[in-house]
């Protein structure tokens, strides 16, 4: 039967190389946007695709700020850097600046302007104040200082299309034109705005690397034939990019002394290598197929998945060092009397752990799920390894040490079982307790995605620094607008507008920019158009020609056949950012200091969203922080019934003790030293339960002399684990420290009661 599951093993591991080979081929199949570990909680699917559909928009965006002494030695460094990106297929050729872009638009827009007033034009013909627009316009005309010409004023005699252009709103500061490229100034110092779209995805770690590559090259070129050039640069990719490397670096620098660390353990306590190869192979193999596995059901999985998973695998850890612990001082132990021996503790590991690996599965939270499954396939994986495959391979004896050995690291089962450690038991607990106690006054959470996410303040500075010169908006705050068609979105956009410009009055917001202020609704073109015919050109238009001294058409304001839609700017870059599509625009807000009034907007209107992103996202990982602590506690119920099949109610109670103080005393503690429980921390109390277990677990299930065989596994298995990943706490990640900082306390806990589980003389295994 061992032959046959072995030869199962070994086929699919075969499989499982082959499949991760595969689809590491072409690309990276991990994921490293922190985002695509979040649920969508969105019910309304128009709204869902809209948050895929401008999340893909703002992360593919580049901006690059250039300067330096000379115009003409900045022009020639912008056009370099474009053509090495765009020679290298990295971005998507630009579409011209941003001058020659609202020259476009003008262009594109002038047939139209029978249709097209300003808010200021149309209040005073609705109010039958016509002359206002005509004095206006010809105070304009007359004015040395005017920009009108005999042709504009000919074509449009009461200059209504540029003040129609004039009167849209400004996100961006004003930019300046010359030689092609659009420029903003700070003072007496100019910078070359270059605004790229990438032509990959920018978390792809291929694309990330490509193009890393690629910019270094730029810049040493530039570096060296241009002189005193000043570069600022922002985009999602350089936060992924930046990320990624951090995470690789702390990596290197944690994983080398926790693998030092580990291999210095297995030689001083075991003496060979053998338990070390062995542990590697159990891991590894768990590791390959909990990958293949998550890869064949998820497709991609998440780099933080990864290395949560891969936490929880170390679980395997503690497999190998039991078997080899159970061969500790018996000069006649083979790998099958080990495998024996070990058997129900493994069987009994692995059945809990996957049990409550597959509750946090049901979980409709993308993180969760990945976690899950890739821990619960990778637990059995290497479970059927150490079963099926160490007695084949395995043909050393026992190790002979001295029993002195065993004894010291039998201590935590002497300090709850011997009469002479009642006092150190009860300072214990005192301690344990008043620190429990103090942090449970000084607990606090913390969903805030803005701290948790630890940006770089080099990147953030840089940030801040273009969107001062530019006046570039975060889009974190954005109105979504939905209809049934676009003439339906447009009249929506139109009928909110007046409460947005409530808002600007009460400076809840500086300003706001939707597509209707440029393309008005086809109701409302008709409206403009009738106010224009009845109340300036049939009363006005004849004094209004006699004042100015210039002969103009009565059917200069006619128009073309067909009224203004969306297609008609088609390409421009302002309709492109907010229309998401055919049915959903996008309103940009600038400047938001309340959001209530939006809220009240939204409230209001089924098909309007007000999407706040960092409010979202801290609500989501609140949400799913309580959410996980129930399905942990779900789990523990779950583990409990199994367990008492075997032990009885009052014996499962036992197993279940050690575990559930250190999940439930864990949080507490780190709050004494002044930690904030976040959803990380509450993914890192699945592995301490997890563990904590397989502590319990094996200490239950032995008696007698393998007592001090069971407590040498834990104690290796506790410290791996610690080297592992209780040195995560160092890490400057927010994220990964506070995972690594409560399985660090968690742990220690486990570890420290597990000799509570054992089983007493007068108990009867159920």
């Amino acid at each position: 039967m061992r032959r046959i599951g072995g030869v199962i093993w070994s086929l699919f591991m075969i499989i499982a190389l082959i499949f991760v080979i595969y689809r590491f081929q072409d690309r990276v199949p991990l994921e490293t946007d922190f985002l695509a570990l979040l649920p969508d909680q969105e019910q309304n699917n128009w709204v869902r695709a809209a948050n895929q559909r401008m999340k893909e928009k703002v992360t593919s965006r580049v901006v690059f700020l250039i300067s330096a002494d000379l115009f003409e030695t900045a022009r020639d460094a912008a056009r370099f850097l474009e053509k090495t990106l765009s020679d290298k297929q990295l971005i998507v050729p630009s579409k011209g600046s941003t001058q020659n872009q609202t020259q476009d638009i003008a262009r594109l827009l002038f047939p139209y302007r029978a249709s097209l007033l300003s808010d200021k034009e149309r209040h005073a013909l609705q109010s039958g104040k016509g002359d206002k627009v005509s004095r206006r316009a010809m105070a304009q005309i007359m004015s040395p200082f005017g920009m009108s010409n005999a042709q504009m004023i000919a074509q449009d005699p009461f200059l209504l299309f540029s003040r129609y252009l004039s009167s849209r709103p400004k996100l961006k500061k004003n930019f300046i034109l010359r030689d092609g490229l659009t420029l903003v100034q700070e003072k007496d110092k100019e910078y070359i705005v270059l605004n790229f779209r990438l032509s990959g995805e920018p978390f792809d770690q291929s694309f990330q690397t490509r193009f890393m590559n690629a910019l270094e090259t730029a810049r040493t070129q530039i570096s060296n034939e241009y002189p005193n050039i000043e570069s600022l640069q922002t985009g999602a990719i350089f936060y992924g990019q930046r990320g990624v490397e951090q995470a690789q670096s702390e990596a290197t620098f944690i994983g080398s002394l926790s693998i030092l660390g580990i291999i210095l353990l297995n030689l001083l306590i075991f003496r060979t290598l053998r338990p070390l190869l062995l542990s590697l192979l159990g891991v590894g193999s768990g590791i390959l197929g909990g990958l293949a596995t998550s890869l064949f059901i998820f497709g991609d999985l998440h780099l933080m998945a990864f290395v949560f998973g891969a936490g929880l695998i170390g679980i395997a850890v503690d497999y190998t060092f039991h078997y080899c612990c159970e061969g500790f001082g018996d000069p006649n132990s083979t790998s099958f009397s080990r495998i024996k021996t070990v058997t129900p503790g493994l069987t009994l590991g692995v059945i809990s752990s996957s049990l409550g690996f597959l509750i946090l599965a049901t979980a409709p939270f993308p993180g969760l799920q990945q976690i899950a499954i890739f821990s619960a396939s990778g637990l059995v994986t290497s479970y059927f390894c150490v079963m099926c495959i160490y007695p084949f391979i395995d043909r050393s004896k026992g190790i002979q040490h001295s029993q002195t050995l065993l004894n010291k690291f039998s201590a935590p089962d002497r300090f709850w079982s011997t009469k002479t450690s009642a006092k150190n038991r009860l300072f214990l607990c005192v301690i344990v307790c008043g620190m429990a106690l103090f942090g449970a006054f000084q607990f606090n959470t913390d969903d805030d995605i803005r701290r948790l996410q630890n940006l770089p303040q080099d990147l953030k500075q840089q940030e801040d620094r273009i969107r001062s010169l530019t006046g570039l908006e975060n889009t974190t705050r954005v109105l979504l607008v939905h209809g049934t068609s676009e003439e339906a979105v447009l009249q929506l956009e139109e009928k909110i507008k007046p409460a947005l410009k409530a808002l600007q009055a009460k400076r809840q917001i500086s300003n706001f920019q939707s597509i209707s202020q440029l393309v008005p609704s086809l109701k409302k073109q008709a409206e403009d158009q009738n106010l224009i015919q009845e109340k300036l050109l049939e009363p006005l238009l004849m004094s209004h020609q006699q004042t100015i001294g210039l002969n103009v058409n009565p059917s200069v304001y006619g128009g073309p056949d067909k009224p203004l839609s969306l297609k008609t700017l088609n390409g421009i870059e302002v309709i492109q950012t907010l229309s998401l599509d055919a049915n959903i625009h996008l309103i940009r807000l600038s400047g938001v200091t309340d959001t209530a009034g939006l809220e009240i907007i939204a409230e209001q209107h089924a098909d309007v969203r007000l999407i706040d992103q960092a409010k979202s996202i801290s609500f989501i990982l609140g949400t799913y922080r309580m959410r996980a602590l129930m399905l942990l506690g779900v789990a523990c119920l779950v583990i409990y019934v199994f367990l008492s099949r075997r032990y009885g109610l009052k014996g499962a109670g036992k197993v279940m003790m050690p575990p559930v103080l250190a999940v439930v005393l864990s949080p507490f503690i780190t709050a004494a030293i002044g930690e904030s429980f976040t959803f990380f921390n509450a993914m890192a109390l699945i592995l301490v339960l997890a563990i904590g277990l397989d502590y319990a677990l094996f200490r239950r299930e032995s008696t007698g002399p393998k007592i001090l065989n069971a407590m040498l596994a834990n104690t290796l298995s506790a410290t791996s684990t610690l080297l592992a990943f209780g040195l995560l706490a160092l890490s400057d990640m927010y994220a990964i420290h506070a995972f690594g900082i409560t399985i660090l306390v968690g742990i220690v806990l486990a570890y420290i009661l597990a000799p509570l589980a054992a089983q007493n003389n007068q108990e009867k295994e159920g």
